[in-house]
């Protein structure tokens, strides 16, 4: 059985007992230790999610492993030095295997015949489609993707619009995202479940935790020096949902959205997106109480056997039925009514 801590390390323990202030000197809320406590004070749970991410990034010197660069013929990077993003989220997820190489492709709408080559001899279950289908239109070629080989090598395939000035493309939480992704998947390396990961994280977990898990690392990782930059990109990311100008997002309506009858509302176009900045904002509860690890933690455990249900209740020691109300009780308050 493999095994994890989810735990800070020594360093980042004393870090945080320290207090130390984010960049804009706010005055510091009391930690975030329970669902409870996310319900009672929403506003003080980004704060200790940042703040426990933090202490990990900045207390350690680690880096990942080999990053090759492939870039399009007609293609010209966004973000010169896409390695420091890797290098964040390893210190972000120390206690836990990254792969020894990783393989980035960037690519044009021009490119996407030769990015597909290239990616399709790396990935023995390639679809044909994968570089086509993150960049379907020239003004539309923005997407990207992460997973490993059959050796466990990591595989990012970022689409690029050459020119663009957009922050995701250019500071690197596009890279951490995906490289999130990496290690998502990763965790099911040499078991059962490698193929399907490899494939279709999503099908393990709530779709929500899956992209959202790579949503708050992007920002956690890539801002871990700067709590209002931290904030800013949260915002950003979280605008629409804040604003709530339909007035849809309810207590009722976020239950639904975290655990559903069926997964239609994940997959809706409608709704698919809330699966990254709702994804997210669950993901900050979850890493104010436990610290960042148990975004990780729990595919480590499905992986070695267990249910979601199952990972959960041994990790917050609260049934996943108990704490979906309170998820979403502590979220429907962060947005305008």
């Amino acid at each position: 059985m493999k095994i994890r801590s989810i735990a800070l390390s020594s360093i980042a323990i004393l870090l945080l007992s320290l207090s130390i202030q984010p960049s804009n000197a706010v005055k510091v809320p009391k930690p975030i230790k329970s669902f409870q406590d996310a319900v009672k004070r929403p506003k003080d749970v980004s704060y200790w999610a940042w703040k426990k991410s933090s202490a990990l990034v900045l207390s350690s010197t680690e880096k990942s492993g080999e990053l090759e660069v492939l870039v399009g013929p007609n293609t010209k990077l966004t973000n010169p030095n896409p390695k420091l993003a890797l290098d964040a989220v390893k210190r972000l997820y120390p206690t836990f295997q990254h792969p020894q190489k990783t393989t980035a492709i960037y690519y044009t709408y021009k490119d996407i015949d030769w990015a597909q080559k290239n990616f399709s001899q790396l990935f023995s279950r390639s679809s044909g489609e994968d570089a086509k289908n993150s960049c379907q239109k020239v003004t539309e070629c923005w997407g990207a993707s992460g997973t490993i080989d059959d050796a466990g090598n990591g595989l990012i395939l970022s689409a690029v619009m050459n020119g663009t000035s957009d922050p995701n493309h250019t500071y690197g939480t596009l890279e951490a995202h995906e490289y999130m992704h990496v290690l998502q998947i990763r965790s099911f390396f040499e078991t059962p479940q490698q193929g399907q990961a490899m494939t279709g994280i999503k099908a393990f977990t709530p779709w929500w935790f899956a992209e959202g898990g790579a949503n708050f690392s992007q920002n956690a990782a890539i801002y871990a020096k700067s709590f209002s930059k931290y904030s800013k990109e949260r915002q950003i990311g979280s605008a629409f949902f804040f604003n709530n100008k339909e007035k849809r997002y309810t207590e009722k309506w976020l239950q639904n959205f975290i655990k559903p009858a069926d997964k239609k509302v994940w997959s809706d176009p409608d709704t698919a997106f809330h699966t990254y900045d709702i994804g997210a904002l669950i993901c900050e509860i979850f890493t104010a109480i436990k610290g960042p690890a148990i975004n990780i933690q729990i595919y480590e455990d499905i992986a070695d056997g267990m249910t979601y249900e199952q990972s959960f209740e041994k990790n917050f020691g609260i049934s996943w039925d108990s704490a979906v109300p309170l998820i979403a009780k502590s979220i429907s308050q962060l947005v305008k009514k």
